[in-house]
Protein backbone atom coordinates (compact mmCIF):
# COMPACT_ATOMS: atom_id res chain seq x y z
CA UNK A 1 0.00 0.00 0.00
CA UNK A 2 1.26 3.82 -0.87
CA UNK A 3 1.19 6.62 1.43
CA UNK A 4 -1.37 7.70 -0.38
CA UNK A 5 -4.12 5.35 0.85
CA UNK A 6 -3.65 6.30 4.41
CA UNK A 7 -6.28 8.15 6.16
CA UNK A 8 -4.78 9.07 9.45
CA UNK A 9 -1.62 8.16 11.36
CA UNK A 10 -1.67 8.47 15.08
CA UNK A 11 -0.14 7.47 18.58
CA UNK A 12 -0.69 5.40 20.42
CA UNK A 13 0.80 5.64 23.98
CA UNK A 14 -1.27 3.38 25.84
CA UNK A 15 -3.18 -0.33 25.73
CA UNK A 16 -6.49 1.70 26.32
CA UNK A 17 -5.84 4.43 23.79
CA UNK A 18 -5.39 1.65 20.98
CA UNK A 19 -9.06 0.18 22.48
CA UNK A 20 -10.48 3.66 21.86
CA UNK A 21 -8.99 4.19 18.51
CA UNK A 22 -10.56 0.53 17.59
CA UNK A 23 -13.95 1.60 19.00
CA UNK A 24 -13.66 5.03 16.98
CA UNK A 25 -13.28 3.05 14.22
CA UNK A 26 -16.01 -0.12 15.55
CA UNK A 27 -18.93 2.60 14.60
CA UNK A 28 -18.21 2.56 10.53
CA UNK A 29 -17.67 -0.63 10.16
CA UNK A 30 -20.46 -2.54 8.25
CA UNK A 31 -21.72 -6.37 7.34
CA UNK A 32 -18.77 -7.30 5.49
CA UNK A 33 -16.34 -5.39 6.37
CA UNK A 34 -12.29 -6.89 6.27
CA UNK A 35 -9.67 -4.75 8.63
CA UNK A 36 -6.05 -6.26 7.89
CA UNK A 37 -3.33 -6.00 10.62
CA UNK A 38 -0.48 -5.34 10.19
CA UNK A 39 2.79 -5.49 13.02
CA UNK A 40 5.42 -6.83 14.84
CA UNK A 41 4.58 -9.38 17.29
CA UNK A 42 3.63 -7.94 20.31
CA UNK A 43 2.10 -4.49 18.62
CA UNK A 44 -1.09 -4.61 19.92
CA UNK A 45 -3.32 -6.43 17.01
CA UNK A 46 -5.28 -8.66 19.39
CA UNK A 47 -5.86 -5.43 21.52
CA UNK A 48 -7.35 -3.64 18.87
CA UNK A 49 -9.65 -6.68 17.83
CA UNK A 50 -10.84 -6.75 21.74
CA UNK A 51 -11.43 -3.27 21.52
CA UNK A 52 -13.58 -3.90 18.06
CA UNK A 53 -15.04 -6.73 19.33
CA UNK A 54 -16.46 -4.93 22.58
CA UNK A 55 -17.79 -1.52 20.60
CA UNK A 56 -19.43 -4.06 18.34
CA UNK A 57 -21.17 -5.31 21.06
CA UNK A 58 -19.48 -8.44 21.79
CA UNK A 59 -18.82 -9.89 25.10
CA UNK A 60 -15.77 -12.34 26.61
CA UNK A 61 -12.02 -12.27 26.20
CA UNK A 62 -10.64 -11.99 22.74
CA UNK A 63 -7.64 -13.79 22.75
CA UNK A 64 -4.73 -14.65 19.72
CA UNK A 65 -5.72 -17.09 17.40
CA UNK A 66 -2.52 -18.02 16.69
CA UNK A 67 -2.70 -21.67 16.99
CA UNK A 68 -6.30 -21.91 16.41
CA UNK A 69 -5.88 -19.74 13.13
CA UNK A 70 -9.43 -18.41 13.74
CA UNK A 71 -12.00 -17.17 16.28
CA UNK A 72 -15.45 -15.56 15.87
CA UNK A 73 -16.90 -13.71 18.50
CA UNK A 74 -21.16 -13.23 18.45
CA UNK A 75 -21.83 -9.15 18.44
CA UNK A 76 -24.86 -7.10 18.23
CA UNK A 77 -26.70 -4.89 16.08
CA UNK A 78 -26.36 -4.76 11.84
CA UNK A 79 -23.41 -6.73 12.53
CA UNK A 80 -23.69 -10.05 14.07
CA UNK A 81 -20.46 -11.72 14.09
CA UNK A 82 -16.20 -10.75 14.37
CA UNK A 83 -14.34 -13.39 12.26
CA UNK A 84 -11.05 -13.07 14.29
CA UNK A 85 -7.68 -14.98 11.63
CA UNK A 86 -4.21 -14.95 12.57
CA UNK A 87 -2.24 -16.18 9.45
CA UNK A 88 1.60 -15.91 11.28
CA UNK A 89 2.02 -19.88 11.52
CA UNK A 90 -0.85 -20.77 8.89
CA UNK A 91 0.52 -23.83 6.48
CA UNK A 92 -0.29 -22.39 2.78
CA UNK A 93 -3.45 -25.43 2.93
CA UNK A 94 -4.94 -23.74 5.72
CA UNK A 95 -4.07 -20.35 4.31
CA UNK A 96 -6.70 -21.44 1.39
CA UNK A 97 -9.23 -22.75 3.65
CA UNK A 98 -8.94 -19.57 6.05
CA UNK A 99 -9.70 -17.48 2.63
CA UNK A 100 -12.63 -19.65 1.67
CA UNK A 101 -14.02 -19.39 5.57
CA UNK A 102 -13.08 -15.40 5.70
CA UNK A 103 -15.39 -15.04 2.03
CA UNK A 104 -18.47 -16.90 2.90
CA UNK A 105 -18.48 -14.78 6.50
CA UNK A 106 -17.73 -11.68 4.92
CA UNK A 107 -20.78 -13.23 2.67
CA UNK A 108 -23.05 -13.72 5.76
CA UNK A 109 -22.70 -10.48 7.25
CA UNK A 110 -19.29 -10.35 9.34
CA UNK A 111 -16.69 -8.32 10.15
CA UNK A 112 -13.38 -9.80 9.55
CA UNK A 113 -10.08 -9.61 10.94
CA UNK A 114 -7.08 -10.66 9.70
CA UNK A 115 -3.64 -10.61 11.42
CA UNK A 116 -0.66 -11.14 8.99
CA UNK A 117 -2.67 -11.02 6.46
CA UNK A 118 -0.17 -9.71 3.50
CA UNK A 119 -0.85 -13.38 1.64
CA UNK A 120 -4.44 -12.87 1.51
CA UNK A 121 -5.49 -9.15 1.64
CA UNK A 122 -5.04 -8.30 -1.83
CA UNK A 123 -7.89 -11.27 -2.74
CA UNK A 124 -10.25 -9.38 0.05
CA UNK A 125 -10.37 -6.23 -1.71
CA UNK A 126 -12.18 -3.77 -0.51
CA UNK A 127 -10.28 -3.80 3.09
CA UNK A 128 -8.94 -1.35 5.51
CA UNK A 129 -5.53 -1.63 6.84
CA UNK A 130 -4.33 -1.14 10.71
CA UNK A 131 -0.55 -0.54 10.57
CA UNK A 132 1.07 -1.01 14.01
CA UNK A 133 4.85 0.12 14.48
CA UNK A 134 6.52 -0.04 17.82
CA UNK A 135 7.99 2.83 18.73
CA UNK A 136 11.48 2.10 20.69
CA UNK A 137 12.18 4.91 22.75
CA UNK A 138 8.72 4.99 24.54
CA UNK A 139 7.72 0.82 24.77
CA UNK A 140 4.29 1.73 25.78
CA UNK A 141 3.49 3.73 22.28
CA UNK A 142 2.61 2.59 18.89
CA UNK A 143 2.82 4.65 15.79
CA UNK A 144 -0.37 3.38 13.83
CA UNK A 145 -1.84 4.49 10.49
CA UNK A 146 -5.32 3.62 8.97
CA UNK A 147 -5.08 2.81 5.18
CA UNK A 148 -8.57 2.00 2.87
CA UNK A 149 -7.69 -0.13 -0.04
CA UNK A 150 -9.27 1.12 -2.43
CA UNK A 151 -8.58 4.48 -2.06
CA UNK A 152 -12.05 6.47 -1.34
CA UNK A 153 -13.44 4.74 1.44
CA UNK A 154 -16.23 6.92 2.14
CA UNK A 155 -16.27 6.85 6.10
CA UNK A 156 -12.93 8.31 5.64
CA UNK A 157 -13.05 11.75 7.39
CA UNK A 158 -15.30 10.49 9.83
CA UNK A 159 -12.66 7.78 11.33
CA UNK A 160 -10.11 10.44 10.85
CA UNK A 161 -11.55 12.84 13.30
CA UNK A 162 -12.43 9.72 15.91
CA UNK A 163 -8.88 8.54 16.08
CA UNK A 164 -7.83 12.53 15.55
CA UNK A 165 -9.55 12.75 19.32
CA UNK A 166 -8.42 9.48 20.81
CA UNK A 167 -4.88 9.68 19.49
CA UNK A 168 -1.66 11.94 19.28
CA UNK A 169 -0.89 13.05 15.95
CA UNK A 170 1.71 11.17 14.19
CA UNK A 171 4.30 13.45 12.32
Amino acid sequence: MSSDDTIVRVESDSPSRTQALARGLARWLRPGSVVCLRGDLGAGKTLFVGGLVQALGGQGPVVSPTFTLENRYAVAGAVRELVHVDLYRAESDAVEDLVGSMIEARSDGAVVTIEWATPVQERLLPYLEVVFDMVPARPQSRLMALNANPVGWKHHEAVRAAWLAEGVVAT
